[in-house]
């Protein structure tokens, strides 16, 4: 009896694990009600009411389990943040399950739960439901199938990885861009023999056969993630500098942290209890190096660093146990790694009371203010905190101006934004107001329609209004001042369409 109860009992390593995970999903949830929404989540709601294969900016599966999420769960700021803090508690259990591979004992785990716990990035995208959340969450899966088929040189795990490379292409075509690097990490390693072998193969089939409804849905729609693609690295990505990119990737994975990094990359193409891992750091280096000179944004690339900090903190534990002050050294490293998580949590999660989030935020605004991602993208506190602020406030102003219309001219009056964003926003919180919903020439709301004759419409956009050229008259009405939002969006009231709703909707298209 005593045996049966001790098989039951966690080891060390689990129990850390366990309470790793507890410890980041109570954190999400604790922050979740704080400000509103992000604003790319608005639009993610507005996909789930639109179930499909497919759509311009993204796979189906993260509008999917929104839709699921809203039926079991409910639309309250707890509920919606449930399942991307779900997401962010597996991906630090993969990230120590890597570590644990790695040779790594109840310290170098505890490190890894640790430091993954405070990295701005995974706070940030674990914070928000998005595709990120679960995208990190699957590559996260992949990458720990891929330290077991480099530990054990199982070709079977060659399935395991299509499969899961399948789910990640429905979630975000991140992994296209990681491809290349593991090809070439690939080829140049001692696994390209397995390439003669069934196994990569059978797993690239299964990999097809996932993203199959997927690539059905882009030809009958006319490829429309290759336009977005096109024009979202070529007009919405900074053209960032090898110095500037280099600090983007610095300033998710947290600067205070750089020497865990390096150690842990340098220990990566050292043996790790007697196996060689120099596959994932050659991995990592090749895509730095594609991802930069493709202009991409440096959050692909992230989740390359998973192994990376478990091979760290591997490194870490190794050092600290020839140490006669170990217990010491263990408590200034967890010290450490505390403080670090604790100047990165006000900077990327709604913890910080609105009247004094900007007093909090300000002296930590090399940390945040040096991320140059994105054209046109400004903000006096961090992308991640002002995208969820200001939106009550929209959807409120532009009530104001819908219900002081006339009512011969409120009749058969509809909304136009020229943002995902505020077309998300107006949908979500706009029934609670009376108002109608939304079209957007952005994204997949083009794909929508233009919804209405456009005899008359409210425009909600930036102070030019390039739609007032499709009208004889356009009045503005209001501007959405909000101190801490993302952007102060311009309200007008437009009259008398000059061409048919058509031809104005071929002119919005906006991928991008």
């Amino acid at each position: 009896m005593l045996n049966r109860i001790r098989s039951f009992q966690f080891s060390r390593v689990s129990l850390v694990i366990v309470l790793g995970a507890v410890l980041k999903f109570a954190l999400h949830l604790y922050m979740a009600p704080g400000y509103g929404l992000f604003f790319d989540e608005f639009y993610t709601i507005a996909l789930s009411r639109h179930l499909a294969f497919g759509y311009v900016d993204l796979p189906p599966l993260v509008p999917a389990l929104m839709a699921l999420s809203r039926l079991l769960l409910g639309e309250s700021l707890l509920a919606m943040h449930i399942v991307p803090a779900l997401a962010g508690a597996f991906t630090l259990v993969f990230a120590c399950l890597i570590a644990k591979e790695f040779g790594g004992k109840t310290t170098a785990v505890a490190l890894t739960a640790l430091a993954f716990i405070g990295i701005p990035a995974w706070l940030m995208l674990d914070s928000i439901f998005c595709y990120d959340s679960i995208d990190q969450l699957i590559l996260a899966a992949f990458i720990f199938c891929l330290v077991r088929f480099l530990r054990t040189g199982d070709k079977k795990l060659w399935l395991a990885l299509g499969g899961i490379a399948g789910l990640a292409c429905m979630t975000k075509m991140t992994i296209l861009f990681l491809g290349p690097g593991f090809l070439v990490a690939l080829l140049v390693s001692k696994y390209r023999r397995d390439l003669v072998t069934p196994w990569p193969w059978l797993g690239a089939l299964l990999c097809l056969v996932i993203v199959s409804p997927y690539l059905l849905w882009q030809s009958a729609n006319h490829w429309p993630t290759l336009q977005y693609w096109t024009s979202y690295g070529s007009q919405r990505v900074y053209q960032a500098s090898l110095q500037q990119y280099t600090i983007n990737v610095l300033l998710y994975l947290g600067p205070l942290l750089l020497p865990l990094w390096l150690f842990g990359l340098l220990r990566l193409f050292r043996h790790l209890a007697g196996v060689s891992y120099a596959f994932l750091g050659l991995w990592l280096l090749v895509t730095f190096v594609l991802l930069f000179r493709l202009h991409a944004t440096a959050r692909l690339l992230i989740e390359l660093f998973l192994p990376v900090l478990a091979a760290g903190a591997v490194l870490l534990e190794e050092v600290v146990t020839r140490l006669h002050w170990r217990n010491w050294a263990t408590a200034v490293l967890m010290l450490y790694l505390l403080g670090t998580g604790a100047i990165n949590v006000p900077i990327a999660l709604p913890v910080i009371p609105l009247d004094l989030l900007a007093t909090v935020v300000h002296p930590f605004q090399p940390l945040y203010g040096s991320l140059r991602e994105f054209n046109g993208e400004s903000s006096a506190l961090p992308v991640f905190l002002s995208g969820r602020i200001g939106w009550d406030e929209l959807a409120g102003e532009v009530a104001a101006v819908y219900n002081a219309l006339p009512p011969q001219d409120r009749a058969g009056t509809g909304i136009y934004t020229d943002s995902y964003g505020t077309a998300g926003v107006i949908d979500e919180l706009g029934p609670r107001y009376g108002l109608p919903h939304a079209v957007s020439g952005s994204l997949t709301y083009y794909l929508w329609g233009p919804g209405y004759s456009w005899e008359k419409m409210i425009i909600v956009s930036g102070a030019a209004n390039n739609m007032a050229v499709f009208f004889d008259t356009c009045e503005q009405k209001a501007v959405v001042q909000q101190e801490y939002a993302l952007s102060n969006p311009h309200i007008f009231f437009c009259k008398g369409a000059k061409v048919p709703a058509a031809a104005i909707w071929s002119s919005v298209k906006a991928f991008r």
